[in-house]
């Protein structure tokens, strides 16, 4: 469809990561998939009312697919993105409540087998990359974007600069001993440095990709058996923080976070919690 490449087009000029663009633009070509399939698929796109018909049908269409409320509200962004672009602005449609449970994080043995994977590693800079993320909560987009000037590592300070993260918002993220050591190491290595090269490099001499990223991440989880992703070793990260007692407005300022109710979100139980409470009503002990 044109529309679709004037979208495309409208996305490579938007203030928007390129994480970001990409999500958008699939998840719009999805949807524009499934209203091809309906008879509505003219007017959702030029009257307001058959367009919020067609995007509550679509997020019916989405949860009866077996997709979480999370997937389904991020669908319902990006269309809103689209129907903005378009003129109609964003359709009337209700979000999903999310669950009250806290983000998939690692347990302590998981998180010790994730370590000894990483420490096995060959390559310096995967065994960097990982403690970043679990020791610092970055997103992946964040670890991408890092350049050598970013991190800091001094006597006195160790800490990694977020020039641009989620919504612009810049923040700086002490380093602890662990990913400090092996970022001295890391830096220590090279033998030129260009202070605005980027932190992590291809083999072609590239800035690293968030593909190749996430590829890594996942290794280290099918090494290590442990169900794994970047979004879970930075919900680790956030999760052991408050666990640990930080209060949650220094947990918001370490993850980036707008609004201290998102952080909150990491005080609540998880699912294994719940199930061991509930296994304490075993009247048959």
């Amino acid at each position: 469809m044109k529309v679709l490449a004037e979208y495309e087009s409208y996305l490579s000029r938007a203030p928007l990561s390129a994480h970001t663009r990409r999500n958008y633009l699939l998840r719009v070509k999805q949807y524009f998939e499934w209203l091809e399939s309906t008879p509505e698929v003219a007017g959702a796109l030029s009257n307001t009312v058959e367009r919020d018909f067609a995007v509550r049908d679509y997020k019916c269409f989405l949860l009866r697919s077996g997709s979480s409320a999370n997937t389904v509200n991020a669908v319902l962004v990006a269309i809103d993105n689209f129907y903005l672009f378009n003129g109609l602005g964003p359709a009337k449609v209700r979000r999903q409540d999310l669950p009250k449970l806290s983000p998939r994080a690692l347990d302590f043995e998981e998180q010790r087998r994730f370590l000894k994977a990483v420490e096995q590693s060959k390559l310096l800079r995967n065994r960097v990359i990982a403690m970043l993320m679990l020791h610092c909560g970055l997103r992946i987009s964040e670890v991408c974007q890092l350049n050598v000037s970013d991190v800091l590592l001094t006597a006195r300070k160790r800490e990694v600069i977020v020039r641009c993260g989620k919504n612009n918002k810049r923040r700086i993220i002490p380093i602890n001993r662990d990913a400090g050591d092996v970022l001295q190491e890391y830096l220590g290595g090279r033998l030129v440095i260009d202070p605005e090269s980027p932190l992590f490099k291809s083999k072609k001499g590239s800035r690293l990709s968030p593909q190749a990223i996430d590829h890594l991440i996942r290794q280290f989880g099918s090494d290590s058996g442990v169900q794994l992703s970047s979004h879970i070793l930075r919900h680790s990260c956030l999760t052991r923080l408050i666990r640990a007692g930080v209060d949650i407005v220094t947990v918001a300022e370490v993850a980036g976070h707008s609004r201290v109710e998102t952080t909150r979100r990491y005080s609540l139980p998880s699912q294994e919690v719940m199930i061991e409470a509930m296994e304490k009503l075993n009247y048959s002990r």
